[in-house]
């Protein structure tokens, strides 16, 4: 019997209110009799209430899914033949009434981040070819970045970020990675719903099935601003150079460490002339730690 693994790790203790969670669903209660509806206890996160999986088709409703410990539900969007493992002979497209959905929640005094999504995926004999994820922060309206991570020969990313299982199989592959990064999943105070979709089914009783689906982010608790530094500016953010500008209400001495996502000092210093030297960094999310006059604030910075 597969277990629930929900982690995590509580980092920039010096900084004391933010931690990274990896959440992950494993669909372990799903049978087939258990509705559209996981029945696996949620995931969970100080700061965060991870809602449970749905399958939704306006079309066909689903009951059960078809397999057991999996989300897999039949009556997909058609457009492929069996068989053909050529993309560009598919005449299907996403249907954006069907698909599986979850919403993640904060608590009030909490903000949060996505950073990525992981997943394994598996079709019947006559499942879905393409596959997407979309998210509430744009309405649904386009395709979140994807990428196979670990190499994965039978699966690739197509045009606007469209997943294509180009075997003719029905075993479970893994692989299938979402990167969020940017404004839209940043500081996020409010719910945010992410959905699954596919489509390119060689028959009408051809499954869409995904599992171990693994959400990674950081959860923060807004402190109180009393012991924070009044007027506090960092600037420029998202930052693309090499120098990054700060000034308060007093301007008196401050001092600036910037920590990675897992809690690693990676730059202690003061400023000169109200600003600091930032190193050949990656691209992605970054805690900056500013202390002045014994108060203390902390700031996200995005790297791009």
């Amino acid at each position: 019997m597969k277990k629930l693994y929900t982690f995590l790790f509580i980092s920039f203790a010096s900084i004391s209110f933010a931690q990274v969670f990896t959440a992950t669903y494993d669909f372990a209660n799903v049978s087939g009799t258990s509705g559209s509806t996981d029945p696996t206890p949620a995931p969970s996160a100080s700061g965060l209430t991870f809602g449970s999986f749905t399958a939704v088709n306006t079309i066909t409703a689903p009951t059960n899914s078809a397999a057991g410990g999996r989300f897999a539900f039949a009556n997909q969007p058609l457009g492929a033949a069996n068989g053909d493992n050529v993309y560009t002979n598919y005449s299907g497209a996403l249907s954006t009434t069907t698909y599986y959905q979850v919403t993640i929640t904060p608590t009030a005094g909490f903000a949060y981040n996505l950073s990525g999504i992981t997943f394994k995926v598996q079709r019947s004999g006559t499942g879905v070819r393409n596959f997407s994820v979309r998210s509430s922060a744009d309405d649904f309206a386009t395709n979140l970045p994807a990428s196979i991570n670990p190499a994965n020969s039978n699966l690739e990313v197509v045009t606007d970020n469209v997943f294509f299982y180009n075997t003719d199989n029905n075993t479970a592959q893994v692989g299938s990675t979402i990167t969020l990064s940017g404004a839209s999943f940043t500081g996020l105070t409010s719910p945010i719903t992410l959905r699954f979709y596919g489509w390119n089914s060689e028959a009408a009783g051809g499954n869409f099935s995904i599992d171990d689906v693994t959400i990674t982010g950081e959860i923060t608790a807004l402190s109180s601003t009393s012991y924070e530094i009044a007027e506090l500016k960092m600037y420029p953010n998202p930052l693309k150079g090499s120098e990054l500008f700060f000034t308060s209400d007093t301007n008196s001495t401050m001092t600036v460490q910037i920590f990675d996502i897992t809690g690693k000092e990676i730059l202690k210093s003061e400023l000169l002339n109200n600003a600091i030297k930032i190193p050949n960094l990656n691209s992605g999310i970054y805690l900056v730690k500013v202390t002045e006059n014994d108060k203390t604030s902390t700031k996200k910075l995005i790297i791009e």
